[in-house]
């Protein structure tokens, strides 16, 4: 349980910070939008970058990856298969929902809990690789094809490709790590101080956007789609996580860990890449908000049923 608050302060720490500097002005009217866009282009990029070529190859292809990405991925298409089936909402709405209910805070909230709570922080590698390597850079191309006028074709296949880092650093990060590269540590080095302000950056960018918002606001008329992006990113992925863990023949710890890690909170990426292409930020805001409060309890009870 000190795990789970820890790393809870840390993260509530960071965002009451960035709601102070929203409150106080310091950083003048574009202060988030600048925030935004350097974590996107910038800082993320390098983290991608820096957690592929820091990573084992044994680790890309682990069985608690496996369960990470089949949780993720699944969750993320159950959402969209349900929200296109029983609402009229389309394009950015239903990509954002998708990707609120099945993204993880992996990088500030997994290692904390994966250090204080499961006593040892490469718990929480496997599902921080799969959404380095993978996920962001799908949803982000997803992303730019719903939301950008020039994404259509092969042409506009290929500008969402080059329109997103992170994309690009999860590719050249595969390669290297693939083909055993080590990359020398003063060329490292700049890559790795950039990497450092991602987290950071995102977290302040976060709380400068709850100055002057009203969370759950009714005129944003985005209620029902919290409530399902919450649901499922509380109740739904862990869920999905315990059922693939059991079939893949996960038990005792192991599968404790691999659940733990699905119950995180909605990552603030998700949120920055909303912001990013003016897509539904409100929903990604909140659904983060909702699941970051929410999380404790469910992380309780997780630990009472599996009783580890």
């Amino acid at each position: 349980m000190s795990g789970v608050l820890a790393g809870f302060f840390i993260v509530w720490s960071m965002i009451g910070v960035g709601w102070v500097v929203g409150r106080t002005g310091v950083l003048g009217a574009h202060g988030r939008y600048v925030l935004n866009r350097t974590t996107f282009f910038v800082a993320s990029p390098a983290l991608v970058l820096v957690g592929l070529l820091g990573s084992d190859v044994r680790s890309v292809f682990s069985l608690p990856m496996l369960v990470a990405g089949l949780s993720g991925l699944g969750t993320g298409a159950l959402l969209i298969a349900g929200v296109a089936l029983f609402t009229k909402r389309r394009g950015a709405d239903l990509v954002v929902t998708a990707i609120s209910g099945s993204v993880v805070n992996g990088a500030n909230m997994g290692f904390p809990i994966a250090a204080y709570v499961l006593g040892d922080i490469s718990h929480a590698l496997p599902v921080i690789l799969f959404q380095q390597a993978v996920y962001t850079p799908l949803y982000l191309f997803v992303l730019h094809r719903v939301t950008e006028k020039d994404a259509q074709g092969a042409a506009g296949v290929l500008r969402s490709i080059v329109a997103n880092p992170v994309i690009i650093a999860s590719a050249i990060g595969l390669v290297l790590v693939l083909i055993g590269v080590k990359v020398p540590g003063v060329v490292l080095e700049p890559v790795q101080s950039l990497a450092d302000m991602a987290i950071p950056a995102m977290l302040l960018a976060y709380g400068l956007s709850l100055h002057g918002s009203r969370p759950l606001a009714k005129d944003d008329g985005y209620r029902g789609l919290i409530a399902v992006a919450s649901g499922a990113k509380l109740l739904a992925m862990p869920l999905i996580a315990l059922g693939i863990g059991l079939l893949l023949g996960m038990r005792g710890a192991h599968l404790y860990e691999v659940v733990v890690m699905a119950a995180l909170p909605t990552a603030q990426n998700v949120y920055v890449a909303a912001a990013r292409y003016r897509a539904s930020e409100n929903l990604a805001r909140d659904t983060v908000l909702i699941t970051t409060i929410g999380t404790v309890l469910v992380l309780l009870l997780i630990s009472a049923v599996l009783d580890v």
